[in-house]
């Protein structure tokens, strides 16, 4: 049984082998401390977002409180991460959005629908197998605009990323670009051609592609500092992820490096802290443990 006190307000999904299995594990949740406070009973579970977690139960997912109670119980629809109190959900393919109760907001009709994010959420009409177009929608069903964008990310900072062709510029709760489209929509990297992305705005800063490279911009569209980066991230707690010559590091929101790039691997930080990896992962075979 595990350990711990409801009054722990972080918690984290942990991944516990079952027996000697490689595959089968059961996920619970450790407070910040490393101390078990929900035990491992669940097929998955998502990270908690205002107190409440997605977790998986034979198919089927559900919402839980900081308690391990369900809150709404499993049902046959997607798992759910709430933004202010409401979350979008898939229901036999079409997404709608349910409040903390479970109950719908507004009814399943999108092909995808993403979470709401200073009040809309993006959608999509289009499935996988056709290019889709994307447009802003509020909670009760209201379109910010039609579908008329090639890719759209979520409003953050009174801005959305939305690409038109193969540029990605900014738009603002009135659906018009305040930043028009000019940053890159695909680069070349070792002869292919690759997608790009037009990040967050965070502390008035957001990740584009420009010439090949990203480098970061304010919400007027200028760049902010000199330098580019292979990869970047939106800022998160005044650091943001970058990688140059294939190792990660993290800088401050003047471009100064403050954790070099020697990762292979690194995550936003969240509550003062960052998952990294300094070496790759190593395949191969190892003889087995035994169980004392």
């Amino acid at each position: 049984m595990f350990l711990g006190t409801m009054e722990d307000a972080i918690l984290f999904p942990i991944f516990v082998r079952q027996r000697r299995s490689k595959t089968r594990f059961k996920v619970g949740y450790i407070n910040n401390k490393g101390e078990g406070v929900i035990d491992p009973i669940f097929d998955y579970g998502t990270r908690f977002y205002e107190g409440l977690a997605a977790v998986e139960v034979r198919g089927r997912w559900g919402v839980i409180n900081a308690s391990g109670e369900f809150v709404i119980q499993p049902k046959p629809w997607s798992y759910l991460r709430f933004r202010d109190g409401l979350a979008s959900v898939s229901v036999k393919d079409k997404w709608g959005i349910v409040d903390r109760t479970g109950s719908f907001v507004l009814q399943p009709k999108y092909d995808y629908l993403g979470p709401l994010r200073e009040g809309f959420s993006l959608f999509k009409v289009g499935d996988f197998r056709v290019p889709g177009r994307y447009g802003f929608v509020d909670q009760k069903g209201v379109e910010l605009t039609p579908a008329v964008f090639h890719n759209a990310y979520g409003f953050s900072e009174g801005l959305a990323a939305a690409k038109v062709g193969n540029l990605w510029g900014y738009v603002d709760p009135s659906g018009v670009f305040k930043i028009t489209p000019r940053f890159s929509g695909t680069r070349q990297v070792a002869g292919r051609i690759e997608d790009t992305k037009s990040g967050y705005f965070v502390n008035g800063l957001a990740p584009v592609c420009s010439g090949g490279d990203y480098r970061f911009i304010d919400t007027t569209g200028a760049f902010a500092f000199d330098g580019g980066f292979h990869e970047a991230n939106s800022f998160c707690e005044g650091r943001a992820v970058v990688k140059v010559n294939k190792h990660c590091g993290f800088i401050d929101t003047k471009g100064n490096p403050v954790i070099e790039c020697r990762f292979n691997l690194a995550r936003d930080f969240s509550e003062g802290l960052a998952r990294v990896q300094e070496k790759a992962p190593q395949i191969g075979f190892s003889p087995p443990t035994r169980v004392h």
